[in-house]
């Protein structure tokens, strides 16, 4: 792995951290800080991919869909407020910062979409098991619907972003002189 794709991976780590602890005690301003310094480290010049600006809005919008549709099935109840029926502040920070990683520590998985499939519905629904853990957020826990909708969900946002940015790449080319 390259240096710059593992501070990629640091810093969406120190996000998922900062977003999820603060959760626990209704504090916003620890991920919004730390999204901001992710986005400003990653969108500089030098490290920038021309498709992962673009990529932020549709994650934020697929993020917005499945973590408020989860909500509203009654599978995930946030611990932080949230406008009601909707994914609170902090997830959709997640998505965003989530974005910064598509082209960067999880671009190897362009190529392997099945792959990509596979780890985002293992990997998705632990890391809700895990910001429950922590006190951000309670799952259902009468059935394990929420583990296999959850599953399906993240086994098809991954490839789908991964899918986007390669069509966001494209079409972001720089015209050709004729």
């Amino acid at each position: 792995m390259k240096r710059d794709d593992l501070i990629n991976m640091i810093w969406m780590q120190a996000l998922w951290f900062a977003a999820v602890l603060g959760a626990t005690e209704d504090f916003f301003w620890p991920c919004l800080i730390v999204l901001v310094l992710f986005s400003t480290w990653q969108l500089q010049p030098s490290f920038r991919q021309k498709n992962d600006l673009p990529l932020m809005p549709v994650a934020i919008l697929l993020g917005l869909v499945l973590d408020s549709t989860w909500v509203r099935l009654g599978w995930i109840e946030f611990a932080s407020p949230q406008p009601e029926g909707f994914a609170p502040y902090w997830i959709i920070a997640l998505w965003a910062g989530f974005a910064l990683t598509i082209n960067h520590s999880m671009g190897w998985l362009k190529q392997r979409l099945i792959l990509a499939g596979f780890l985002g519905a293992m990997f998705g629904p632990l890391s809700y098991l895990s910001a429950q853990r922590l006190g951000a957020l309670q799952l259902a826990s009468e059935s394990w619907d929420w583990f296999f909708g959850l599953a399906i969900g993240w086994g098809l946002a991954l490839p789908f972003l991964l899918i986007m940015a390669k069509y966001l790449t494209i079409t972001r080319q720089e015209p050709r002189d004729v």
